[in-house]
C-alpha cells in the first residue's frame, strides 16, 4: 500500500487541486489522530473533501469520515478563522513537500501543509503564525504562534535545473547515481530509480557523467507531465498481494506490474492510500449500540449549540450593517428591474465585500463585520433577494430559536441514553493490565497545561523547585508562588502567549500544592512576578537553602483563590494524558475540556483511597494519579 507522497507527486496533486480555487471552506474536522478533513464547497460543482494525512499525503477523498463529538482546541480555533473563507490560490512551495492554500475573508490567510516528517499545518495571516497544529523549534525556524512563518531551508529544484547546474551536481557527488539523483538533485527515491531505469544503467553505478544530457531530457519530460494540464495519466499499481502504489503517469519501473487507470491522480491516491487503523478502545463499548447512539446524540447537541450561536451572530451583524445590506439588495432589485442586469452585477462584483451573486437561486453573499458580546466577528452572509434586510435577519433569528428548542430535547435524549448505559453495564469486572500514559519531559514535575495552552510546571520537592527555575524559566516565562508553607516554585512557559488566565491559574496551582490544602481552608493568596525579579543571590550575610529564591520588586498578589482542583483526561501531542489542574482552568476553558473529569476540594477522604478510585476511573496506574495530586485528603465535588 502507498504510505506517503514524494515531491513530484505533490506537484501533480496540486495541479489537480487548483480546481478548488473559487470554492469556500465550510468545515474542518479531525476524524482521527492521523487525519484532518476539510469540507469545501465549489460553486457549480458541489462538495469536495480534502484530506490531510498528517506528514504523509494531501489529496481529495470521496469517502467521508466519522467525525468525533469533541473537535478539540485546534479545530475550534481554526474554524473560527477560516469558516466560509474563499480559496484564492493553491500552490506547491518550490519543489518542497509543502502546499499552500491562500484564503480570503475580510483578511487574507494561508494554510500551509507540511507533508513531511511528523507533518504540520500552519494557519498564517498578517505576516505571522496564527495557529500551528504543533509548535516546533529548530535553529533556523520557529513554528510558534506569533512568529513569522519561514519555509524549510531551500533545496535544489530539479525541475528548474540547468545543464550547467546538473553537471556540477554530478561532478561533485561522491555517491552512486541513484543516491546522487535522490539526495543531491532532490528528485526523490522512486523517481531517481525511474531515471536510472530509463537510462538503462545500474542505479548503483558511480560512472555517470556521460549521461548528463539524457538526465536533463528525462527530467524535462517528468516536468512536462506534472505541469501540463493534460500531462497526467494516473495509475494504480498492483502486485499479487494488492495495491503497491499510485503514480501520476506510467513509470518504467512498474512495467512488470498490473496497472489500473484512474480518472484523476487524487482518485488514485484515495484508493491506494490505506485508511488509518482506529485505536481499539474498550471492545464492549465500541460494539455497543447504545454507545454509538450516544455518540450521535452528543454530536447533535454540539451542532445545535453551534447553530444557536452562529445564526444569532449573523442576525446581529446584519443589523449592525443594515445600510450596507440594504444598498446591496436595492442594487440587486434595480438590476433585475432594468435591462442592463449584467452590467450592474459586474460592478457589484467588483466590490471587496461582495463574494458571490447567484441570480438563479436569488441570493447574494457579502462579507460583513461586527461585534457580538465584545468579540469581533466577520462572516460571509447569504442574503435572500426576495426578502428585505429585516426579513433576512429574522430568518437567522428564527433558525437560532428553532435550534434552541431542539437542543432541550437533544439534551434529554443524551441523559436518558447515559442512564441506559449505566444500567446495562456488566457487573463482572474484567482483569486487565493498566498501562501508564505516554511520558513527557514535564512528568518529572507537577504540571498542567493552562487555558492558553502554556505548559506550567512546579517542583515536587526542594531539588525540583530549584530545577524548574534554573532549567526552564526563561525571559518570557512567569514565576508564581504562594507564601504558605510548602508552596512550590511554579514556572509558566511562554508557549502561546501569557495573559491573565494563565497567571491566575498558576497562582491557584501554587496555593493548591501548599500546606494550605491540608489545613482545609476554602481560599487563599498567591502571587506572580517576572523572571528578572527571581534571584538566587541572598542578602549580605545570609544564605539560601536549595529550592529557595529571593523575590525583589513588586509582587502581583491574587486574593481569594479557591482551593479546588480537578482531574481530567486530555490529549497532548496525539497521546492521552491525565492532568491535575486548578479549577480556574475550568472557568476559562470549560467548553473545550470535554474529557471525563473529577472536581475535588480539601476533605477527609484519604488521598491513597482517592488515588485508587481515580486509577479505576481513568484506567491508569495508581502511582500516576498519586504523582499529580495535592498534598492531603480530598472531597469529591462532582464527576
Amino acid at each position: 500500500m502507498k504510505e506517503e507522497m514524494e515531491s513530484l507527486e505533490i506537484s501533480a496533486v496540486v495541479n489537480e487541486l487548483k480546481s478548488l480555487m473559487g470554492g469556500y471552506m465550510q468545515k474542518i474536522y479531525r476524524p482521527n489522530k492521523k487525519e484532518l478533513l476539510f469540507r469545501i464547497h465549489v460553486p457549480g460543482v458541489g462538495k469536495k473533501m480534502l484530506i490531510f494525512r498528517i506528514g504523509k499525503a494531501l489529496y481529495l477523498t470521496e469517502e467521508d469520515r466519522d467525525n468525533p463529538m469533541r473537535p478539540g482546541d485546534f479545530i475550534m480555533l481554526i474554524r473560527k478563522y477560516i469558516g466560509n473563507a474563499s480559496i484564492t490560490d493553491i500552490y506547491q512551495h518550490e519543489f518542497d513537500r509543502v502546499v499552500v492554500i491562500e484564503l480570503r475573508k475580510r483578511k487574507k490567510f494561508r494554510l500551509i501543509f507540511e507533508v513531511f516528517g511528523k507533518g504540520n499545518l500552519i494557519l498564517d495571516g498578517e505576516d505571522k503564525i496564527l495557529l500551528p497544529y504543533r509548535s516546533e523549534s529548530w535553529s533556523h525556524r520557529e513554528l510558534k504562534k506569533g512568529e513569522t512563518y519561514k519555509f524549510p531551508p531551500q533545496r535544489l529544484n530539479p525541475l528548474n535545473i540547468t545543464r550547467e547546474e546538473l553537471i556540477q551536481v554530478l561532478d561533485e557527488s561522491d555517491k552512486d547515481l541513484v543516491r546522487t539523483l535522490a539526495v543531491d538533485l532532490n528528485i526523490g527515491g522512486k523517481y531517481s530509480e525511474e531515471i536510472c531505469s530509463r537510462l538503462n544503467i545500474d542505479k548503483n553505478s558511480e560512472e555517470f557523467m556521460e549521461y548528463a544530457e539524457d538526465i536533463i531530457e528525462i527530467i524535462n519530460d517528468l516536468k512536462k507531465k506534472v505541469v501540463d494540464e493534460d500531462g497526467l495519466s494516473p495509475l494504480i499499481v498492483r502486485d499479487k498481494d494488492g495495491i503497491v502504489d499510485a503514480v501520476p503517469f506510467p513509470l518504467s519501473i512498474y512495467t512488470e506490474y498490473e496497472v489500473e487507470e484512474a480518472d484523476s491522480y487524487n482518485k488514485a491516491l484515495d484508493i491506494a492510500i490505506p485508511k488509518p487503523e482506529e485505536k481499539i478502545e474498550k471492545e464492549q463499548k465500541e460494539d455497543s449500540r447504545l454507545d454509538r447512539k450516544l455518540e450521535q446524540q452528543k454530536r447533535a447537541v454540539g451542532n445545535l449549540k453551534e447553530s444557536i450561536v452562529d445564526n444569532k451572530n449573523i442576525a446581529e451583524i446584519i443589523y449592525q450593517n443594515y445600510k450596507e445590506c440594504e444598498e446591496a439588495l436595492n442594487t440587486i432589485h434595480k438590476a433585475r428591474d432594468s435591462g442592463n442586469r449584467d452590467e450592474i452585477y459586474e460592478k457589484l462584483r467588483e466590490k471587496d465585500d461582495v463574494i458571490q451573486i447567484n441570480d438563479k437561486d436569488e441570493y447574494i453573499i457579502i462579507s460583513l463585520e461586527g461585534v457580538v458580546d465584545d468579540e469581533k466577528i466577520d462572516e460571509n452572509v447569504k442574503l435572500d433577494f426576495r426578502k428585505d434586510v429585516n426579513e433576512n435577519a429574522q430568518k437567522y433569528y428564527n433558525k437560532s430559536k428553532k435550534s434552541k428548542k431542539k437542543l432541550e430535547g437533544a439534551k434529554k435524549a443524551v441523559k436518558e441514553t447515559k442512564k441506559q448505559i449505566e444500567e446495562g453495564k456488566a457487573k463482572k469486572i474484567e482483569r486487565k493490565t493498566i498501562e501508564p500514559t505516554e511520558k513527557f519531559w514535564f512528568d518529572k514535575y507537577k504540571w498542567f497545561i493552562s487555558s492558553e495552552n502554556n505548559i506550567v510546571i512546579a517542583g515536587k520537592d526542594t531539588k525540583t523547585n530549584e530545577e524548574v527555575v534554573k532549567k526552564y524559566m526563561e525571559r518570557d516565562s512567569r514565576y508564581a508562588h504562594a507564601e504558605a508553607g510548602g508552596a512550590p516554585s511554579v514556572v509558566v512557559k511562554n508557549d502561546n502567549g501569557i495573559d491573565e488566565p494563565s497567571l491566575l491559574e498558576a497562582c491557584q496551582y501554587a496555593l493548591i500544592h501548599s500546606k494550605e490544602w491540608k489545613r482545609g481552608i476554602a481560599s487563599g493568596q498567591a502571587y506572580w512576578v517576572k523572571p528578572s525579579q527571581v534571584s538566587k543571590t541572598a542578602e549580605a550575610g545570609e544564605s539560601l537553602p536549595t529550592g529557595a529564591f529571593v523575590i525583589r520588586g513588586k509582587r502581583n498578589y491574587i486574593d481569594n483563590l479557591p482551593l479546588e482542583a480537578f482531574l481530567i483526561e486530555i490529549e497532548y501531542k496525539n497521546h492521552r494524558k491525565i492532568m491535575c489542574a486548578p479549577s480556574l482552568l475550568l472557568k476559562n476553558k470549560d467548553e473545550n475540556l470535554t474529557g471525563k473529569k473529577v472536581r475535588f476540594i480539601p476533605g477527609r477522604k484519604d488521598q491513597n483511597e482517592f488515588a485508587k478510585e481515580m486509577s479505576k476511573h481513568f484506567e491508569v496506574p495508581v502511582q500516576e494519579i498519586q504523582n499529580i495530586l495535592p498534598p492531603g485528603g480530598v472531597k469529591i465535588v462532582d464527576k
